[in-house]
């Protein structure tokens, strides 16, 4: 799996200036924050090269809070407000290890980091954070 960086124009659906990553041979447009621009290019793929960019060594706990956001995403149309998330990752894996504190320890930049590794558009108003 290659992680290349491209400067690209703005993407069609974006007014938002835009790059691109290489992923299993294919460009992904991303913002300039690295989120992407269309959350159907998203695949575990770009999120493994997302983590192997910044050094993150992902484990199932990661994925576990990428599938609930992915969930909640297609449910409510917006990513969770990190109390909401911390609070329902504990009702619906009945562990209430999760909180805020524990998910920057599996995600260094926190919920907005978690959100990008899970291929959400960039977060708005409280969202993510």
């Amino acid at each position: 799996m290659r992680l290349g960086y491209k400067e690209s124009n703005a993407h069609p659906t974006s007014s938002r200036s835009s790059r691109s990553i290489e992923v299993e041979r294919q460009l992904i447009a991303i913002d300039e924050e690295g989120y992407l621009l269309d959350v159907d290019d998203w695949s575990p793929a770009v999120t493994e090269s997302q983590a192997e960019a910044d050094g993150v060594r992902l484990t199932e706990e990661h994925w576990l809070l990428l599938d609930f956001l992915h969930r909640f995403y297609r449910e409510y149309e917006i990513a969770p407000e990190t109390p909401i998330l911390a609070r329902n990752l504990c009702k619906d894996q009945n562990d209430c290890r999760w909180t805020k504190r524990y998910i920057e320890t599996l995600f260094p930049g926190g919920a907005k980091m978690a959100c990008r590794y899970a291929g959400l558009t960039k977060p708005v108003g409280r969202s993510c954070l």
